[in-house]
């Protein structure tokens, strides 16, 4: 399992747990792995976009990396102050895995629906249900919004954001909590999470940016 991969005391853990224990521990492994796995949505085909496209943003954090960058997220938020950047480190720090892919044509019809048609089918047929659809007919925007649930939590989302000039689709691994979601915004590709907290009808509204208000933070700004 990749969950253990790496750990060199495997050995002599494994066998020093009670055979109930162990099995348990699997079983919960298994269903965690079971689940991010079908959170998980096959974007590769996508890739095949990447020649038409002037600019190209592809984002693939999961396991060690996604934990650096949470890390680093968490340090860069204390630094600054910011109760906003601090909710999306938490956010990250729970996540299993961020995958984005994102494309910028310099004129409309760089992309088809048939380029589209694997991830809405995986969308249509894999456990997720739609919550958001967003259709503008006059700038040809729609955004759809796609949650996958199981024993009442929400354990995976997509985005699929689609422009005449630029398509963004974007998929969260792992459990989310919608009242910190619009915090992802400030992280460059994932732009588009920015307003979703809003769209969705969060009890809370974004949070902004703001200096800590501590006595010491007041009599410094004096």
């Amino acid at each position: 399992m990749k969950i253990l991969t790496g750990f060199t005391g495997k050995q002599t853990f494994t066998r020093a747990l009670p055979t109930a224990l162990l099995a348990s521990c699997l079983m919960a492994f298994g269903a965690t792995a079971a689940w991010a796995q079908n959170a998980r949505l096959e974007l590769s085909q996508l890739d095949r976009l990447a020649s038409k496209a002037s600019e190209v943003a592809n984002v693939s954090l999961e396991g060690p990396m996604l934990k650096m960058a949470a890390e680093q997220m968490s340090k860069k938020a204390a630094t600054a102050k910011s109760q906003n950047k601090a909710f999306a480190a938490n956010m990250v720090q729970r996540l299993k895995g961020i995958y984005v892919k994102s494309f910028e044509f310099d004129q409309p019809g760089g992309y088809s629906k048939a380029d589209l048609e694997g991830v809405t089918k995986q969308l249509e047929s894999g456990g997720w249900k739609s919550i958001v659809h967003v259709e503008e007919k006059k700038s040809g925007e729609t955004t759809g919004i796609y949650v996958m649930q199981e024993g009442g939590a929400t354990v995976g989302m997509a985005i699929v954001a689609a422009e005449p000039k630029e398509l963004t689709v974007v998929n969260l691994v792992g459990p989310i909590d919608f009242s910190q979601l619009g915090s992802l915004g400030s992280l460059g590709a994932l732009g588009q999470l920015g307003g979703l907290a809003g769209a969705m009808g969060s009890s809370k509204p974004e949070l902004q940016d703001r200096q800590a208000t501590t006595p010491k933070a007041q009599a410094d700004s004096k």
